[in-house]
């Protein structure tokens, strides 16, 4: 399976004519249609950047909300306005707070087991303690894609997660890492960790920071994808990245 993926809000630009802004979105296209990854931050601004990115509203046929934080689910009301029958996954923690503003029916709870919401496309169940996250993972057939909101459980836990509901290499991370307060030799035994794992590409973006992203470049070299708003990234187990 190939992974056709846009980047549609985050912090970092990437291609003129996308709005920027702190949070993260993405939408993943399966078909026709697609999973809608996080809404970001500001509900005008992703909307504006979908049209951009040519991606109809009707394309999108499942949302996931990684996390509660704002950045992250603050366009929800606006996606679910556009879009009636796109079905919504989010996670226990935050299940009360989002059926206060959309119908239950509509909304699918996500507790700590993995779920399988696409062939061959897995939410790995929250993960964490104090801040409990979903991550996206994503069967390329040659290795495991995972996507993440911003990684406050680590992505060493989510990575391990990932290895439990389809046992192989991960072949990709895209997403927000939460490396921004961490420090130069914290980041190092995270890239070594990655590298030991096998991963090939990775993109990270968000909540990552200047410092990591600088290192991630600096150790995978051709195999960094600078992410940003209005990314295309087109990637598979059997080929390079376009």
């Amino acid at each position: 399976m190939i992974i056709d993926l846009t980047v549609l809000f985050d912090n970092y630009p990437a291609e003129e004519g996308f709005e920027t802004g702190w949070g993260y979105s993405c939408f993943v296209k399966k078909g026709y249609g697609g999973i809608l990854f996080d809404t970001g931050a500001d509900g005008g601004k992703l909307l504006r950047n979908l049209k951009k990115a040519e991606i109809k509203p009707d394309r999108i046929l499942r949302v996931v909300i990684s996390h509660s934080h704002k950045d992250h689910s603050g366009g929800l009301k606006e996606i679910a306005a556009i879009n009636n029958k796109a079905e919504i996954y989010v996670g226990a923690s935050q299940y009360e707070e989002i059926k206060n503003f959309l119908p239950s029916s509509r909304i699918h709870q996500v507790d700590s087991e993995p779920l399988e919401i696409m062939n061959g496309v897995y939410l790995t169940g929250e993960l964490g303690e104090q801040i409990k996250e979903i991550s996206l993972i994503m069967d390329t057939g040659g290795g495991l894609v995972v996507v993440t909101g911003c990684a406050h459980p680590g992505i060493k836990e989510i990575i391990d997660k990932a290895h439990k509901i389809a046992n192989d290499k991960i072949f990709a991370v895209v997403g927000g890492l939460h490396l921004k307060d961490k420090k130069e030799n914290e980041i190092a035994h995270l890239i070594e960790f990655l590298k030991n794992e096998g991963v090939k590409y990775i993109a990270p973006s968000h909540c990552t920071g200047d410092l990591a992203r600088a290192m991630f470049k600096q150790a995978f070299g051709k195999s960094f994808i600078e992410a940003g708003a209005g990314s295309h990234i087109y990637i598979g187990g059997s080929c390079d990245y376009v």
